[in-house]
């Protein structure tokens, strides 16, 4: 089968649900892993769509099928020409051209989709006529929101890269846009999201991106362990060094312990040093250790502003961690009443935060986070969310 032979031949809600496409470590590929194996936890079959090479974050209990989707380089181009072409791509609202790579493909192995389940809007397209639901993550959603965000995401960078920045969001503004208006139903992940989507007539489903919750923790007794965690921990974006040097001046009640999770370099080493508490800095570790480590831990210190969900968050919850976090959405939300929230550019009041968590009964407070977890964010209410919003295509 090629391209040109594209047909849906799939029966609506006969064949197995596909989630797409896994094809990096962050967030977004923490979706497709969740969302997959929330559904198969419910009795639905279903195949995860990774591209070729990718590390999956643990050992699946789906069928996972693996497809190049890798962007072919660029030929030997005048730096113009290869410019106006970045630029070309940054702006096209178009589809990527993928589910088309994975439609064939899986129809080449006999495979009738019922539905897809996708995790990115630049996927959705309707040259396939199946079933499509697409995640929505960018709150809010207005043009200038997106505009708001490069600043953040390009500070302290060159001209080139501010540029770059700058047409890449307001390309990924059109193409949310046009998958909005796309795809069969639309799930954004937060209360807030899903109200902008629906003021502006966009058919939204909530779901709430779940993961595995483990039962409560037998944590030891004595002191308080603060976690903070991300891949990169020097990354400016996650703000470990910015909550870091909030600390320097907080005197921290004996016994307490601060674990650094991730890669660490010399800024987040010379910040560490001045806290006034033992800090223990653990390295990158994966997926399972980190829930291990979460499992001994007490309080979760949370700082990014531009995270569209905070994954971590809620698997810090999940393992029975008193989260401290940004007010800001979608982080309040998460949140709940169950943790201190602060301003989020304000150190003072991270500070007077992490206090309160700490004066806080911190065993009390961790076991209702993990209820709220249970309720909110379990794989169960996350599968149920997506089985609900594919009953409601019409």
């Amino acid at each position: 089968m090629n391209e040109g032979d594209l047909q849906c031949h799939c029966r609506p809600r006969s064949g197995p649900f596909v989630v797409a496409l896994l094809y990096n470590n962050n967030g977004m590929a923490t979706w497709c892993w969740e969302a997959a194996h929330a559904l198969y936890e419910l009795g639905e079959r279903v195949i995860l769509v990774a591209s070729t090479g990718v590390a999956l974050p643990g050992k699946p209990a789906v069928e996972v099928i693996t497809i190049d989707v890798t962007e072919k380089p660029q030929s030997q181009q005048a730096r113009i020409a290869r410019a106006i072409k970045t630029g070309r791509r940054h702006l096209s609202p178009g589809p990527d051209g993928v589910l088309v790579q994975i439609h064939v493909s899986l129809a080449n192995r006999g495979i009738q989709p019922s539905a897809y389940i996708l995790n990115q809007s630049s996927l959705a397209d309707r040259s396939i006529p199946c079933p499509q639901v697409i995640a929505a993550w960018a709150y809010p959603v207005s043009i200038l929101s997106y505009l708001r965000k490069i600043p953040l995401l390009a500070s302290g960078k060159s001209m080139e890269t501010l540029t770059h920045t700058a047409l890449e969001w307001v390309g990924w503004w059109r193409r949310d846009w046009r998958g909005y208006r796309t795809a069969d139903r639309v799930l954004p992940v937060s209360k807030a999201l899903r109200t902008n989507l629906q003021r502006r007539s966009v058919a939204s489903d909530l779901a709430y991106p779940g993961t595995y919750v483990s039962s409560v923790p037998d944590r030891k007794s004595g002191g308080h362990r603060l976690l903070m965690a991300a891949v990169e921990l020097g990354e400016p974006r996650k703000r470990i060094k910015w909550m870091l040097d909030a600390m320097k001046e907080v005197r921290l009640p004996q016994g307490t312990v601060l674990q650094l999770v991730g890669e660490s370099d010399d800024s987040i080493r010379r910040a560490a040093a001045h806290i006034h508490c033992p800090v223990e800095l653990l390295g990158r570790v994966r997926r399972q250790e980190l829930q291990e480590i979460m499992q001994q831990s007490h309080i979760f210190c949370f700082g990014s502003l531009l995270d569209d969900w905070g994954y971590v968050l809620v698997e810090a919850m999940a393992n029975g961690l008193l989260p401290v976090a940004p007010a800001i959405s979608p982080f309040d939300e998460i949140v709940g009443d169950v943790g201190p929230c602060y301003r989020p550019k304000s150190k003072d009041d991270f500070t007077r935060a992490l206090c309160l968590a700490i004066s806080s009964s911190a065993e009390g407070m961790g076991r209702k986070a993990w209820e709220r977890a249970q309720e909110l964010f379990s794989r169960q209410a996350f599968g149920r969310s997506i089985l609900e919003s594919v009953a409601r295509i019409p």
